[in-house]
């Protein structure tokens, strides 16, 4: 499904939304990248989490999608045209098209909700009718029919993010840019926006593209990922596919804030590297989709009469895929532990060795 040239996503033959070799400085010399080189694409319809840590280049890469900002060097083509090339007319026609969701919901508190989600349309010389119509759609859409006349300051954060979201679709548009777009909201709340993109992703048949840091968020929403590091993509691809083999250190080092596998505290500083008698072999067991539903550490213990301790663990899912890890430990016996391993990798489980412990 992927074709690999340089750090370019290949999604679709017929690609709705390309970003070429995007590289963008705010130093006068350019020294200071905050992308690098950066390329993907998505096709028309797809969700599109772009996964980093705080400082990765995540919002200059969304603001650069929707002409905010203009790369250095690189292109953007949308619908077939090159975004850094248009005029300002040209771009504001463009713009129409792409709504964008910003973090802090940037909605004007002396106006209601009506009039926020109409704010838009004022410029486009609509009827007071049409506006009206447009406005009531998709107010219902988002589950806010009854709200039009409340203002921001009487909404909860999660409407004042529904208000956000059908601002920025009013104008019809078919490519959704969100900006750390549940980062003020509370877990239940996130969870009720993430099924609403997903509703009108659906119904709509809506693009969206959003940056975040929270992994969760990519988990339940996206259906690819970028990892962007240090103004760089170093790993792309479906959700499933990189969570449930990772390649990079940091898509690693996000996944773990994910599934909590960092080895308990009360056992990093217990741990030693060389075995000794009566020591047990501390092994992190990595599950992926094709095995994390196998009885293997029953299967262990009944056909090596072995008796295995597990001390934590964690699964988790994306749509029909289980993936995650255990931590466990058994008597060392180094023959028997090396063929344990083995078995364990026979059968796709991933093995890491963390150490020798003995029980007090």
């Amino acid at each position: 499904m992927f074709h690999f040239m340089s750090t370019l996503l290949m999604l679709s033959s017929n690609p709705y939304l390309v970003a070429q070799n995007i590289s963008k400085s705010f130093s006068q010399n350019g020294s200071e990248k905050v992308l690098n080189n950066v390329s993907f694409e998505i096709s028309q319809g797809k969700i599109l989490g772009i996964i980093g840590k705080s400082g990765a280049g995540k919002s200059t890469l969304l603001r650069c999608l929707n002409g905010l900002e203009k790369p250095n060097t690189g292109k953007i083509l949308f619908q077939g045209q090159n975004l850094t090339e248009l005029s300002n007319q040209k771009l504001r026609e463009m713009r129409q098209k792409i709504g964008v969701v910003f973090q802090s919901f940037n909605l004007l508190g002396t106006r209601t909700v009506f009039e926020n989600v109409t704010l838009p349309l004022e410029l486009l010389k609509l009827s007071n009718e049409e506006q009206r119509k447009k406005v009531e759609n998709i107010l219902n859409l988002v589950g806010l029919s009854s709200k039009l006349n409340a203002y921001p300051s009487q909404l909860s954060g999660g409407q004042r993010q529904r208000v956000a979201i059908a601002r920025a679709l009013v104008v019809d548009a078919t490519l959704l840019l969100c900006d750390e777009f549940t980062s003020a909201l509370d877990p239940h709340t996130t969870l009720e926006i993430l099924r609403l993109l997903q509703d009108l992703n659906r119904r709509l048949g809506i693009t969206i593209i959003f940056v975040t840091h929270d992994i969760n968020v990519v988990k339940e929403l996206a259906q690819d990922v970028c990892v962007l590091d240090h103004g760089q993509i170093v790993e792309h691809g479906p959700v499933e596919t990189v969570f449930t083999n990772p390649q990079q250190p940091i898509t690693q080092t996000l996944l773990s804030e994910l599934l909590k596998n960092d080895l308990p505290e009360f056992l990093q500083h217990q741990l030693h590297l060389e075995g000794k008698e009566n020591d047990d072999v501390v092994l992190k067991l990595i599950f992926g989709s094709q095995t994390s539903t196998k009885p293997l550490i029953a299967d262990l213990i009944q056909e090596w009469k072995i008796p295995i301790n597990i001390i934590s663990g964690n699964l988790d899912h994306i749509g029909k895929a289980t993936f995650g890890h255990l931590v466990v430990s058994l008597k060392h016996q180094t023959g028997s532990t090396e063929k344990i391993i083995k078995y364990l990798t026979d059968h796709q489980v991933g093995v890491e060795k963390a150490g020798y412990i003995r029980w007090q």
